[in-house]
């Protein structure tokens, strides 16, 4: 779940159409803060004002978490580019180049003390990060931003899934959404689950193909390779719980046909047969693999501040043994968090590299501190069994 009034306050400005992309300026280089601010004199990469927890209080006392500086530094932005944005998936390109994929993504100025004015936001972007050098892609201009990619249907538009890279180009899962007559900030709805394909290196839409109508599972929530597979997993909302969903192709080509987990070791081509392999896992999660097996990283899923691993045999589980990774301490009444997710290429064996975003029910809270919209970086370690 998200925060998303903006939707109603902003979507009648955009048109969607597929169109050709802007970059802005590089916003990294040199002083990642504006001149005229001076940084506290022990920076622990969150400038957000919250509570510390003691990892005994509520995550297991073998797991070692601490917040990544480096890289809540890179996301502490002020202008030219990106300034806020959840989802944040990421796709490693080669050693030294990796694609970040936002969802709803504030561009515009943010002033020293971290509040923003009117500054645009956009349902997605495309952040190129080679080395510590990261570039906004967007549609439109940089005058009248628009997403980087948006569906046929001018009432949709875009959120990311998941993607990687098949043959020299990115493949890009991406979820189109409706409003709903509910209205209000939750009042939208996945409406079809789309494949975008891009050129490398200079990231140019080559395509964009319909993979299904959204039949009640989020495919693309997060993929694995493994064992000449690639696993598409997603979450199917049965009320307040989410239930686990795996598809899956042959190598690493998304735009083949998907086969669909019908349980009892089988496999199916129709969606409708597809069964649940796990419950209570959060819109977004990460499953990936080790020597000794596979492992489930799911927050808690009704917007809770718990992160959760299970441990499994398979890419299908049965995933068990619950662990707590990690507590986010933004967590409060009036700040949510949500969408965490493992970027293997900058983990370990045993130290996982985790993003998480918080969000704010209050939708002026995004206004008067960017740092209520935006995603947290923490490395864990001394859960791997």
């Amino acid at each position: 779940m998200k925060h998303k009034l903006a939707n109603l306050l902003f979507l009648m400005f955009f048109l969607f159409a597929i169109s050709s992309c802007d970059v802005d300026d590089d916003f990294t280089s040199g002083n990642f803060y504006p001149v005229d601010y001076v940084p506290p004199e022990e920076e622990v990469g969150d400038t957000t004002d919250t509570p510390v927890y003691n990892p005994q209080d509520c995550w297991d006392e073998n797991v070692f978490a601490r917040h990544n500086t480096t890289f809540n530094n890179y996301f502490t932005r002020y202008g030219d580019g990106w300034t806020g944005g959840d989802a944040t998936y990421s796709i490693p390109i080669d050693d030294n180049t990796n694609l970040w994929l936002f969802g709803d993504t504030f561009l515009g100025t943010v002033r020293a003390d971290r509040s923003r004015s009117g500054s645009p936001l956009i349902n997605n972007t495309i952040v190129l990060q080679e080395g510590e050098t990261f570039t906004t892609f967007h549609g439109g201009t940089a005058a009248a931003p628009k997403a980087f990619l948006a569906p046929p249907e001018e009432d949709w538009w875009y959120w990311p899934g998941h993607g990687q890279v098949h043959n020299g180009q990115v493949q890009l899962i991406m979820f189109a959404l409706g409003r709903t007559s509910q209205g209000g900030a939750f009042g939208f709805e996945y409406t079809a689950i789309d494949l975008a394909t891009l050129s490398l290196p200079d990231l140019e839409i080559i395509s964009v193909e319909r993979k299904m109508l959204f039949d009640g599972a989020n495919y693309g929530a997060c993929l694995l390779q493994y064992d000449g597979f690639t696993y598409i997993y997603g979450a199917y909302k049965t009320g307040l719980n989410k239930f686990m969903h795996v598809a899956r192709v042959p190598g690493t080509d998304l735009s083949q046909e998907w086969e669909y987990f019908a349980g009892a070791n089988s496999w199916t081509t129709n969606v409708s047969d597809s069964k649940a392999v796990f419950s209570n896992v959060s819109e977004q999660f990460s499953v990936i693999h080790r020597p000794n097996g596979f492992y489930l990283m799911t927050q808690n899923y009704f917007l809770g501040k718990e992160l959760y691993l299970y441990s499994g045999p398979t890419p299908i589980g049965p995933f068990e043994n619950r662990q707590t990774l990690f507590c986010t301490p933004e967590t409060n009444d009036r700040i949510f968090t949500y969408n965490a997710f493992v970027h293997e290429q900058f983990s370990t064996e045993n130290n996982l590299f985790i993003s998480y975003n918080n969000n704010s029910h209050f939708f002026v809270d995004l206004f008067s501190n960017a740092d209520n919209y935006r995603p947290h970086f923490v490395n864990v370690e001394g859960w791997l069994e």
